[in-house]
């Protein structure tokens, strides 16, 4: 017998992946002669599919048909192993700066210190001392608020401490007292506006990412000059950083299981 020609080996392949697609919610089993009306093969080559994908652990065999196998499940792990905070976030990041037409910064809290993870450019120019990968001290500026406002009063004492702070700008808050009033208004608010007080004239509007255990993972910022926001569009910045931010954390609590 000949060996398949290249044609035939795609053929093979595309009719595998059609009929794995043919699964979804709701349709977590097909019978053989579902499969074969859907993608219009005979029985007799359906069932040399069925057979094939089972035996590699893709379905598994029932009464009323066949259900994706142990070995989709595994691979679904292995997928979501290599996907972190950073992958999840960029494409919603990067839609946030279309929706608004500016910067974008994603932050988590290492200590007394915020880490910035990702920052994604609006075609608007912005002079921020936010960089990729810079470390800075966390309590000045949204992006450094926003990932301490729900820390117990143990995290929060060795993140802040209670001597006074370092000022970056005048409005920068320096009286740990005063820090952790604001923070409680953060809390009852979901989210955090600052006017300056990491960089002069910038204005800073930030919500928290949650992973499971009501725990902020990370702080996701839309950046702006106070001269481009007036009060129609802040209530608008802070309805999309909202949802932004809650997109993300529905997609990494659904990877974290």
């Amino acid at each position: 017998m000949s060996a398949p020609t290249r044609a035939q080996r795609n053929l093979t392949a595309d009719r595998t992946i059609q009929l794995l697609l043919l699964y979804e919610e709701g349709r977590p089993v097909l019978s053989a002669s579902e499969v074969a009306n859907k993608l219009g093969m005979s029985r007799s080559t359906t069932y040399r599919y069925l057979q094939s994908l089972r035996d590699a652990g893709l379905l598994e065999e029932e009464s009323a048909g066949y259900r994706l196998g142990p070995r989709i499940f595994q691979l679904a792990r292995i997928a979501r192993q290599g996907l972190g905070l950073s992958e999840v976030a960029a494409p919603v990041m990067r839609r946030l700066v279309d929706a608004t037409g500016e910067t974008i910064l994603l932050t988590r809290r290492s200590g007394n210190r915020v880490v910035c993870l990702e920052r994604e450019e609006s075609w608007r120019s912005l002079r921020l001392s936010y960089e990729r990968g810079q470390v800075l001290p966390v309590h000045a500026g949204a992006s450094a608020l926003v990932t301490l406002a729900w820390l117990d009063e143990d995290e929060l004492e060795r993140a802040v401490g209670s001597e006074p702070l370092e000022r970056f700008t005048d409005n920068t808050i320096t009286d740990p007292r005063a820090l952790r009033a604001r923070l409680g208004e953060i809390r009852r608010n979901g989210y955090i506006v600052t006017y300056g007080e990491r960089d002069q004239g910038v204005v800073g509007i930030a919500a928290p990412i949650f992973g499971r255990r009501d725990h902020v993972i990370a702080g996701l910022t839309v950046v702006t000059p106070q001269h481009r926001l007036d009060a129609a569009r802040l209530d608008d910045t802070v309805r999309l950083v909202k949802a932004a931010a809650e997109e993300i954390a529905a997609t990494i609590r659904t990877i974290d299981g």
